[in-house]
């Protein structure tokens, strides 16, 4: 996690972005062009809690298997996770989507040693995905409409990076691990059920004889709890606790028309649903947009974070991002949730969205005043001292708080950002340049210790329990990898406290 790592990764692939499409209804009217049954709020001051009348879901412990290890005589370390801790999907594809299924999972493979070394030559790694999931094609209706969608025709099943949810990885060079980009998998399984936490056993193998060097076993988180019907009525899809009906998903798009003057719910009606991001730019899609309109983040947070003014904490994430703690996915998931919430690395919904819209304003994007007006920063006095930033390229840094690797001395890390998408914890590695950091401390927003999974305890700690034995960052004892205890502070400093 050094200051300055120059490894720029794959900018864009794409990643989390669990949120809300652009749009709010501010009152039934907004779904005048349609029959609609489901009940709305007329104002979100209807509801001032964390729940929003959703179901209180308790944590359960579903079993899994955390592979063997044997330090004195296994020569290999297989490390892998998900880059974000989170991956959102918006399952309404007949009529619009934010996200497809897609998941990335990285994979670094370490040969113990005195001086251990990165193996990227000579093996072959493959994931394959826990029994039940094999098929997302049978659980979303993604592959019906992916052509109009993303304007790629798709194989059932497979992913827009042409991978399966099972299949071989391939090296990344840059960052000298390897890579299953955009695997398509969803959080259903085939009994009908709803899991966020879906589990990839990750192989490595000697090319040459086929012999496994090593196994180990990772989440690919993936959620469909995003809020929109909250407002937009419909209720879920799945299980009472999650995705689009199309009551919902239509009602999106009759208050994006009602407000916006566009005719998207007749375009859907007649077979033509609509990537958000085809009009809205997004750094993280890498779509350009009309260039005259707010990018995606920016707009959907600037229209939205007018309705959800002076809510305290994360009253106003739960909303839209599948965050509540007594939801079915929490998202956030690391030992830094008993402590803090996503307003202390994000900001508040004002000046989290003040950062996007000043960014556009700067741009000279003309909606973005509109949207400033009436917002108010709440973590600074003024506008002026929020710092713009550009989404996904600019976000807080772990170092913000554990400045020179230290236990953190405060828990603000909001306005102070990332430099470029080097800079992102997903994308650094250690002052070597050799082990990315989610290798060793695990996946954003579910760091080691990250104990907090509705789903189990051990769910997102299962390489720390296969070789350490302890839930702690891979490195609380060095001999994992290193044979002989290392005396100097390779990774980074303060390394050898661990």
């Amino acid at each position: 996690m050094m200051r300055g790592t120059k490894k720029t990764g794959s900018a864009a692939t794409l990643i989390f972005l669990c949120v809300l499409i652009l749009t709010l209804s501010s009152g039934p009217a907004a779904a005048s062009s349609m029959e609609q049954t489901a009940v709305k709020l007329n104002s979100l001051a209807d509801v001032d809690d964390l729940n929003f009348g959703n179901p209180i879901v308790e944590p359960k412990e579903l079993p899994i298997t955390i592979p063997s290890f044997n330090k004195d005589k296994d020569e290999y370390v297989l490390l892998a996770w998900n880059n974000l801790g989170m991956h959102c999907i918006s399952d309404s594809d007949p009529y619009w989507i934010l996200l497809p299924p897609a998941n990335d999972i990285y994979a670094q493979l370490v040969k113990r040693g005195d001086s251990p070394e990165i193996i990227t030559e000579g093996v072959e790694i493959s994931y394959q995905v826990q029994e039940g999931f094999e098929y997302p094609e049978k659980q979303v209706r993604f592959w019906e409409f992916a052509d109009k969608l993303l304007g790629a025709d798709l194989p059932p099943g497979v992913g827009i990076g042409g991978l399966k949810v099972s299949g071989v990885m391939k090296l990344e060079e840059d960052h000298r691990a390897f890579t299953a980009p955009l695997i398509p998998v969803v959080p259903y399984p085939a009994d009908g059920s709803y899991n966020p936490y879906p589990i990839f056993t990750i192989t490595a193998k000697d090319k040459a004889t086929g012999k496994v060097l090593m196994t180990t076993k990772t989440v690919a988180p993936t959620s469909s709890e995003m809020g929109c019907k909250n407002c937009h009525g419909g209720g879920w899809r799945v299980a009472g606790v999650a995705g689009f009906t199309d009551d919902t998903s239509l009602d999106v798009l009759a208050a994006h028309d009602k407000n916006s003057g566009t005719n998207l719910v007749e375009k859907a009606k007649n077979g033509e649903p609509m990537l958000c991001q085809s009009c809205h730019a997004d750094p993280v899609l890498g779509t350009k947009g009309n260039p005259e309109l707010l990018n995606f983040p920016a707009a959907l947070h600037g229209w939205h974070a007018n309705y959800l003014t002076d809510r305290e904490g994360m009253q106003a994430c739960v909303a839209c991002h599948p965050s509540r703690p007594d939801g079915p996915t929490q998202c956030f998931r690391s030992h830094h949730s008993q402590f803090m919430d996503c307003t202390n690395c994000h900001g508040t919904m004002e000046d989290h969205t003040l950062s996007l819209l000043k960014k556009e304003h700067e741009a000279g994007k003309k909606g973005a005043a509109r949207l400033m007006a009436n917002l108010k920063p709440r973590a600074v006095a003024t506008i002026e001292e929020i710092n713009a930033r550009t989404p996904w390229v600019n976000e807080p840094d772990c170092l913000n708080c554990h400045e020179d690797f230290q236990m953190g001395m405060t828990t603000d890390a909001f306005n102070t950002w990332t430099e470029g998408t080097e800079g992102l914890y997903r994308n650094r590695h250690d002052q070597m340049e050799a082990m990315m950091c989610e290798a060793c401390h695990g996946s954003t927003h579910a760091v080691y210790p990250a104990t907090f999974n509705k789903l189990g305890t051990n769910r997102d700690s299962i390489q720390p329990l296969q070789y350490q034995g302890n839930d702690r960052p891979i490195g609380n004892d060095c001999t994992v990898c290193h044979t002989v205890q290392p005396e100097f502070e390779g990774h980074h400093p303060n390394s050898l406290r661990l």
